[in-house]
């Protein structure tokens, strides 16, 4: 099924999440009456991660979709600051299993999540979760499955710190090497180079659309601050597997054979943890969401949720 040729119309609102209070911004596009895909992103990435290209094949079968920004990224309110972070610190006592302060863990996030599919009175949406967002919507499926339909994770993780570690040149780019500076051409470069070291080896990212994109996001909203409290909330945090035990919604689990950045082991961890659930691997993915997939991910989507 191919792409849609014109742009998406997105309608964009703000709700009060009614667990957490937080105003967040949020993006719908499809029919009203059409069964929702609650779409939940990936760390540091805004609502718009979630590209037309990978969007509309679903749009095409009828789904509504919803995606939205995360605490401390994009319209979204940023978390006032309350600590220091320190995520290579975080990272040791999260490795040694010594209990970690932090501004908020995993657990705030999916109730942020809860609180908006109440806010915009969302009727048992599916969920779908990238990476971080996967997370976020394994503790949702686990602590509300009332309020949801199926779950799909996309390359996503328990987060247990005994899974494997992304390799070197990921954790180079992603977490020791920094913008020259925070003026838009080096932000764009940075995003530019941890792209590519994350991307699909089978589906190599365009540098012209990579480039395009992280402008768009910095012309939209640029909180680096943001993203380093996710960080560390996401190392803090630790392991999730108490909560993906408890899932018994349908679960569909997407993964790269190739993802640099959460190794496949991290998605057939979580496929063990759940009964029932399917794992798909896909040969040349890594950790992104390359344009010729868009029809491959639809399908696996649209066979689990019907």
């Amino acid at each position: 099924m191919k792409a849609a040729s014109n742009p998406i119309e997105w309608q964009q609102g703000f709700a009060k999440s009614s667990t957490t209070g937080l105003n967040m911004a949020w993006e719908s596009a499809g029919p009203t009456d059409g069964e929702t895909i609650f779409m939940v992103a990936g760390l540091g990435c805004q609502l718009t991660m979630w590209n037309d290209e990978f969007c509309a094949p679903l749009l095409q079968r009828g789904y509504r979709l919803v995606r939205f920004d995360n605490r401390d990224i994009g319209l979204t309110d940023q978390h006032p600051t309350s600590m220091k972070v320190n995520v290579p610190a975080t990272f040791i006592r999260n490795k040694l299993g010594l209990p970690t302060p932090t501004n908020y863990k995993l657990d705030t996030m999916a109730n942020d999540a809860i609180g908006l599919i109440d806010a915009l009175e969302l009727k048992r949406p599916h969920l779908l979760g990238i990476s971080m967002g996967g997370m976020i919507s394994q503790i949702v499926a686990a602590k509300a499955p009332e309020k949801i339909g199926k779950l799909v994770t996309l390359m996503s993780s328990t987060n247990n710190p005994k899974l494997p570690m992304p390799t070197p040149n990921v954790l180079h780019n992603m977490f020791l090497k920094k913008p020259k500076s925070q003026k838009i051409d080096d932000v764009v470069a940075h995003v530019e180079r941890v792209f590519t070291a994350i991307g699909s080896p089978g589906y190599p990212p365009d540098p012209l659309k990579l480039r395009e994109r992280a402008r768009k996001s910095y012309n939209r909203a640029y909180k680096p601050a943001g993203v380093l409290r996710q960080t560390h909330c996401v190392v803090a945090t630790g392991s999730i597997e108490d909560y993906t035990r408890e899932i018994r919604v349908p679960t569909c689990v997407i993964h790269g054979l190739d993802d640099p950045l959460l190794k496949k082991a991290c998605s057939e961890r979580i496929a063990k943890l759940v009964p029932d659930s399917r794992l798909h691997l896909i040969k040349g993915l890594g950790h992104d969401l390359p344009e010729p997939l868009a029809p491959t991910f639809a399908e696996i989507i649209h066979s689990h949720l019907s």
